[in-house]
């Protein structure tokens, strides 16, 4: 087992910073959307803005993970790896947890069958995905961005030794 440095406590409060801020700000560019004067947000409005704050934290945190892979390669490549692996893993995490939040909160309307499981994943995929995406946020489009760059110029690198 490799030694605890300083480096790897400081990256582990940089990842967990960097997820709570992607956290707090991907729900924080849905919820503009819903906080009109003489609107009322409905609860499940509230639940899934409270399901893509949760998708927000985890994906940056798999994404600061998965951007050891891409470490030692330049900025451009792994801004486009941090891009795709964040964009990636908050849809489909946020997907998993429509999911979940279905299975959680409506037992009775569900179907445990293996196509009913496949049927629920797909549906609650694509719930999230037009929940977040429809219509088109420049916000969110922006956020995503915003999360490449900072893991890119912040999140792990690792320069080769010269031999």
């Amino acid at each position: 087992m490799a030694k605890l440095g300083i480096s790897a406590v400081v990256g582990f409060i940089l990842a967990l910073l960097f997820a709570s801020v992607m956290g707090i700000s991907s729900a924080a560019v849905l919820i503009t959307d819903y906080m009109h004067p003489g609107r009322i947000m409905s609860d499940q409005a509230r639940t899934t803005l409270i399901l893509c704050a949760t998708a927000g934290f985890l994906a940056a945190l798999l994404a600061w993970w998965l951007q050891s892979f891409a470490s030692e390669r330049g900025i451009v490549i792994r801004f486009l790896y941090a891009l795709i692996t964040y964009t990636l893993s908050f849809s489909a995490i946020g997907g998993l947890l429509v999911v979940a939040s279905n299975f959680i909160f409506n037992p009775a309307h569900q179907d445990f069958s293996l196509s009913g499981l496949y049927g629920a994943s797909v549906g609650g995929f694509y719930t999230f995905m037009l929940f977040i995406g429809v219509p088109l946020r420049i916000g969110l489009a922006g956020l995503l961005l915003a999360a490449g760059l900072i893991i890119a110029i912040v999140g792990p690198r690792h320069v080769p030794e010269p031999k």
